[in-house]
C-alpha cells in the first residue's frame, strides 16, 4: 500500500520527501531482473524513515543495515553505524521522480529540480537532513555562540544552483563551493547560517524533520537568549 500519486503534484510533504530522496536517496530501473522500479531512502535515524512513510501513506517494511567496515579504493577503512532503508517498489513513482529530475546512480549528475518557491523550504530542509550538517560552539575566550551550516554533494554544479537558489529566496551572499575529498561542500557562517535554519524550520510541524539536527539548532537559539 503506498499514495501512487505523491509525486505528481507539489506540495509540503512532497517536497520535503523530494529534497531527502536528492541527498540520501536513489532510483533504480531494474526491470530486466524484476520487472519493476524502485526508489530507495536511507538513513541512520529509523525515527525518521518512520514519518516519511507515514507521508507516503505507505505499509512498506524498513530494513536495517548492521555497522560494517567498509573499505575505500585508497585503502583507508570506514566503520558505518547501523543504517536503515526504506524500498518501495513502484513503476509509476520511479517514472515521476525521473521526471522530476532523478537518474540512476545520480551522486555524479545531480540536477536540481524547478521546485515552486512556496515550496522550496520544504525542499531544502529534506535535503539538508540528509546531506547536511548544523554546528555550534563558542571560541576559546569567547561568549558569544557561532553556527555553521553546510550541504555536501557529489555535484559541484547542484551546489553552486543552491547557492544561487538561497541568494534568491533568503537575501545571503552567494558562496564558493568548494571541493572535499570526493565531495563538494557549500558552507555558511554566522548570520548566514541562522537564516537558513530560521527558513528551513519555519512552520516546524508541516512536514518531518530530523529530531538531532533540530535539536542543535534549538539548542542555539536558547543559548543566544541565555
Amino acid at each position: 500500500m503506498i499514495n501512487e500519486s505523491f509525486f505528481k503534484d507539489w506540495s509540503s510533504e512532497m517536497s520535503y520527501v523530494l529534497g531527502l530522496i536528492f541527498s540520501d536517496g536513489a532510483v533504480e530501473d531494474v526491470r530486466k531482473s524484476s520487472r519493476t522500479c524502485y526508489f530507495t531512502i536511507s538513513s541512520n535515524d529509523r525515527s525518521l524513515l518512520t514519518k516519511v512513510r507515514k507521508a507516503l501513506s505507505s505499509n512498506h517494511v524498513i530494513y536495517s543495515k548492521k555497522p560494517r567496515v567498509v573499505k575505500f579504493t585508497s585503502g583507508k577503512s570506514y566503520l558505518c553505524r547501523e543504517s536503515f532503508i526504506l524500498r518501495v517498489g513502484n513503476k509509476k513513482m520511479f517514472d515521476d521522480l525521473v521526471d522530476l529530475g532523478l537518474t540512476p546512480r545520480k551522486s555524479l549528475k545531480l540536477v536540481f529540480p524547478r521546485v515552486p518557491p512556496r515550496y522550496f523550504s520544504y525542499f531544502l530542509r529534506g535535503y539538508f537532513d540528509g546531506d547536511g550538517c548544523v554546528m555550534t560552539w563558542v571560541p576559546k575566550g569567547q561568549f558569544a555562540h557561532r553556527v555553521l551550516v553546510a550541504f555536501t554533494s557529489g555535484c559541484k554544479d547542484f551546489l553552486e544552483t543552491l547557492s544561487e537558489k538561497l541568494h534568491s529566496y533568503i537575501n545571503i551572499g552567494i558562496k564558493k563551493v568548494y571541493k572535499n575529498g570526493t565531495a563538494f561542500n557549500l558552507v555558511y557562517r554566522k548570520k548566514d547560517g541562522l537564516k537558513i535554519l530560521s527558513f528551513m524550520y519555519r512552520e516546524l510541524n508541516k512536514v518531518p524533520f530530523l529530531d538531532r539536527k533540530y535539536a542543535i539548532y534549538k539548542k542555539y537559539l536558547d543559548a543566544l537568549q541565555t
